[in-house]
């Protein structure tokens, strides 16, 4: 069975990416969505095509078989997948148990279009790989349609995290203006995401610090954090503070900062780490709560850098709820 690229997959990703059964049975491992160095999606390809098989039964056989034995490295080449490189992935052979039990629980084969797609567990996750039918008249998984499928299934993933994100900074800014946080007779908003160590000047802070509970709270994700403040964004996405509005909004161009204190109002502009790999729309949100998205094309990472004010036009959209 040839193996053939879609455009998307000759791109960098992440590695331990080829686990895209890493997104888990009961329900998606937004773990998996965090940035790494990247590497090339073929990697993780098998040097030699998966098995085929003369029906999908037989191969959807040999899967409920390699699962029921434990044999990861059976699973992972019925895929087309190298066995040795998945491995690796972060939390890999934990998901791999919880595919197990899913599918010790319940397999069901369903037909789309012509593919037979596998769906696992009490709520039928899909299998990212498809059997698919070859011109030879046999079948087998479809190594890259799988990996693709899973890029895909992360872009949604990390761009509904984004979306959760920006509406809970609303929420944490005014949190945060409820106090005289640094004590100066001002209700302000904070102008960092991250307070300065030993300090409240930022909606995160540690628990153990001895200042309360930050805005944050125990929303963020400790780890992902870690990853966050070293520069590889949080669940795929970089979030920054703007400072100032545009034209466009209501009010119109004005700065959010007075006195050193930032009192007029606020905004976040969230980006994707890697476009289409970790995420494809970039999002922007101010004091009001309404989140605007745009897809920025191929050249996001070289405009996001240039967008300081709160402004979206009439090429920004409104995320519905």
């Amino acid at each position: 069975m040839s193996k053939l690229f879609h455009p998307l997959l000759l791109g960098p990703v992440l590695p331990g990416l080829a686990i895209g059964l890493t997104l888990a049975v009961a329900s998606i491992d937004l773990t998996f969505a965090q940035v790494k160095p990247p590497e090339n999606i073929e990697d993780y390809a098998a040097a030699e095509d998966p098995p085929v098989f003369d029906d999908p039964a037989k191969a959807v056989e040999a899967l409920k078989s390699a699962l029921a034995a434990n044999d990861f490295d059976g699973v992972a080449k019925l895929l087309g997948l190298d066995a040795a490189k998945v491995r690796t992935g972060e939390d890999a052979m934990e998901t791999f148990a919880q595919i197990r039990e899913g599918a010790a629980r319940n397999v069901r084969v369903r037909d789309l279009e012509g593919r037979r797609i596998i769906e696992i567990g009490d709520r039928l996750w899909p299998l990212p790989f498809p059997i698919v039918k070859g011109e030879d008249g046999k079948w087998a998984f479809d190594t890259y349609v799988g990996l693709e499928e899973i890029v895909n299934r992360r872009v949604g993933e990390n761009e509904l995290q984004a979306i959760e994100t920006v509406r809970a900074y609303v929420e944490a800014q005014k949190d945060y203006a409820s106090v005289d946080r640094d004590a100066d007779g001002v209700l302000e908003y904070a102008q960092k995401l991250i307070s300065s160590a030993g300090q409240t000047d930022g909606l995160y802070w540690p628990a153990d610090q001895g200042e309360g509970t930050s805005p944050v709270g125990d929303a963020i994700n400790e780890a992902a954090l870690e990853k966050a403040k070293a520069g590889e964004g949080y669940f795929g996405y970089r979030y920054r503070i703007l400072t100032s509005q545009g034209d466009n909004i209501a009010g119109g161009r004005y700065d959010y900062v007075i006195n050193d204190n930032m009192i007029a109002g606020f905004a976040l502009i969230a980006s994707p780490v890697n476009y289409a790999e970790t995420g494809v729309k970039t999002f922007l949100v101010n004091q009001q709560g309404i989140v605007y998205e745009r897809d920025l094309g191929a050249s996001t990472a070289a405009i996001v850098p240039f967008i300081d004010r709160f402004d979206p036009d009439d090429a920004w959209t409104v995320v519905n709820d």
